[in-house]
């Protein structure tokens, strides 16, 4: 998306959500991106260790020099490896189709925007393009907030709408801007969680009983 990885957000009380089967998901998810992102990264090292041989051969059969046959491609190979220790370090590699299966990031509920598997699956680089004020929002109204990472994102965005944002804003009034539209939203959450409860899912238990009759 062009933009600079964000950190994963931490609530203040800590909370993150717990979902066996999604969690499970999610990182059956992340494990094969990395195993891919592995894969690809010795077949680039392979691959290049044989253009070196093949280097050092020519190297060999034109100047008769085996020194030089071997000293250049060590030099160009060590310059290869430590090109790809940085990259490695600078970039975690793609993660916008890590969560395809399950329809992206932002299909998940709302509370994975500070799921931490979730966040490095896709989700930094999915909520990169948002204010920080919003993202800040949004992280403290995801716990209670019934739909979608994304319904959570427009919910924000809405309300930003009618909160003025400066131009040049320091740090404290991002903070400032980001209470502002909590508290906006909040009350909004509030009286549409009392309208239309959570229905719980039914036990175990109680699908045996429905199955017996």
């Amino acid at each position: 998306m062009g933009h600079s990885k964000r950190t994963l957000p931490v609530r203040e009380d800590l909370w993150q959500p717990r979902d066996q089967i999604l969690d499970t998901i999610i990182r059956r998810c992340l494990d094969e991106a990395e195993s891919e992102e592995g894969s690809e990264g010795g077949s680039t090292i392979m691959g290049g260790a044989v253009m070196l041989a093949v280097l050092g051969v020519v190297i060999l059969a034109m100047s008769g020099n085996a020194q030089a046959a071997i000293g250049i491609p060590l030099v160009l190979g060590a310059g290869m490896i430590g090109y790809m220790i940085l990259k490695a370090s600078a970039d975690d590699g793609p993660r916008h189709a890590t969560l395809a299966v399950v329809g992206g990031p932002g299909r998940l509920p709302a509370g994975y925007l500070v799921h931490a598997d979730a966040w490095a699956a896709g989700m930094a680089e999915h909520v990169a393009y948002l204010p920080e004020s919003q993202l800040k929002a949004s992280v403290q109204m995801c716990r209670d907030f019934p739909g979608t990472v994304d319904d959570l994102i427009l919910f924000t965005g809405s309300i930003a709408i009618h909160v003025p944002a400066m131009q040049h804003a320091t740090p404290a009034d991002v903070d400032r801007r980001a209470r502002d539209l909590v508290k906006v939203g909040t009350p909004i959450l509030k009286d549409y969680l009392a309208a239309h409860p959570p229905q719980a899912l039914p036990s175990a238990e109680s699908q045996k009983g429905k199955k017996k009759k």
